[in-house]
C-alpha cells in the first residue's frame, strides 16, 4: 500500500511539472513574440542627406520632417513672415540662425581715427542711411564703415545705388570674404499644399531657397 501510494504521489508530481513547464514554455514564447522586431531587416535608418533627395513630397510625409526658407536679412526675414500671415503658419513656425560666406561689399573706405568715422556716421545718420556698421579692428579695414555685405554682386549693386541716390558719395564696391548671420524660417511637418505654397511665395525674395529635410536639432 505504501508502494502504491509513493507511486501516486511521484505520478502527480511529474503531471504538475509537466503542466508547469508548458505553461511557462507558452508565456516565454507569447513575451518573445510580443517583443520581436517586426521586418527588422525592412527597417531603414535615413540620413539628412538621403531625406534631403526624397523630394518635398514624402519628406512631408515623414515624421519630424521640415521645411526651411532661407538665407534671410533681418529685412528679408520681415517680408517673409508677411508673406506668410495668410497662410496661418504661426504655431509650427520658427527662426534658425545660419552662418553664410558673402563676398560682395558696399562700404566707405577707412577714416584717419574713431572721432573721424563716428562723424561720417552721424552724417549718414542725418542722409536716412539704415543697416550701416563701423570697422573696428587691427587690420587695413579699420574704421572703415560697412554699408552692407551680401552673396551676390547684383544685392551689393542695389544697395550701392541705393545709398547713392540718399546722397553717399563716398560709397564704393569692394570684394571682401566674409561670414555673415542670416536667419532660415523653419517649418515643422508641412503638409505638401504648404510646401507649394512656401515655394510660389520664395521667388518674392531672391537669394533665397526652400528645402526639405530632417528638422534641425533645437539648441
Amino acid at each position: 500500500m505504501k508502494k502504491l501510494f509513493l507511486l501516486l504521489l511521484l505520478a502527480n508530481a511529474a503531471v504538475f511539472g509537466y503542466a508547469y513547464y508548458e505553461r511557462y514554455n507558452s508565456e516565454a514564447q507569447a513575451a518573445s513574440e510580443r517583443y520581436k522586431s517586426v521586418n527588422a531587416d525592412q527597417v531603414r535608418v535615413l540620413t539628412t542627406q538621403q531625406i534631403s533627395k526624397l523630394g518635398p513630397a514624402k519628406v512631408a510625409q515623414l515624421t519630424l520632417a521640415c521645411a526651411e526658407w532661407g538665407p534671410l536679412s533681418e529685412t528679408d526675414r520681415a517680408r517673409a513672415i508677411k508673406l506668410l500671415e495668410p497662410l496661418g503658419l504661426a504655431r509650427t513656425l520658427s527662426t534658425r540662425r545660419v552662418d553664410v560666406p558673402a563676398e560682395h561689399w558696399v562700404y566707405i573706405a577707412p577714416k584717419a581715427n574713431k572721432i573721424t568715422a563716428e562723424r561720417a556716421l552721424a552724417d549718414l545718420k542725418r542722409l536716412n542711411v539704415k543697416d550701416v556698421a563701423l570697422i573696428q579692428d587691427q587690420g587695413p579695414w579699420n574704421f572703415a564703415i560697412s554699408l552692407g555685405v551680401f552673396r551676390n554682386k547684383d544685392g551689393a549693386d542695389a544697395r550701392l545705388a541705393e545709398v547713392k541716390k540718399l546722397g553717399v558719395k563716398t560709397a564704393t564696391y569692394g570684394s571682401r570674404p566674409q561670414t555673415v548671420s542670416m536667419t532660415n524660417l523653419v517649418l515643422r511637418e508641412p503638409a505638401q499644399s504648404t510646401i507649394t505654397q512656401l515655394e510660389s511665395v520664395q521667388s518674392q525674395i531672391a537669394g533665397t531657397a526652400v528645402t526639405t529635410g530632417a528638422c534641425p536639432e533645437a539648441k
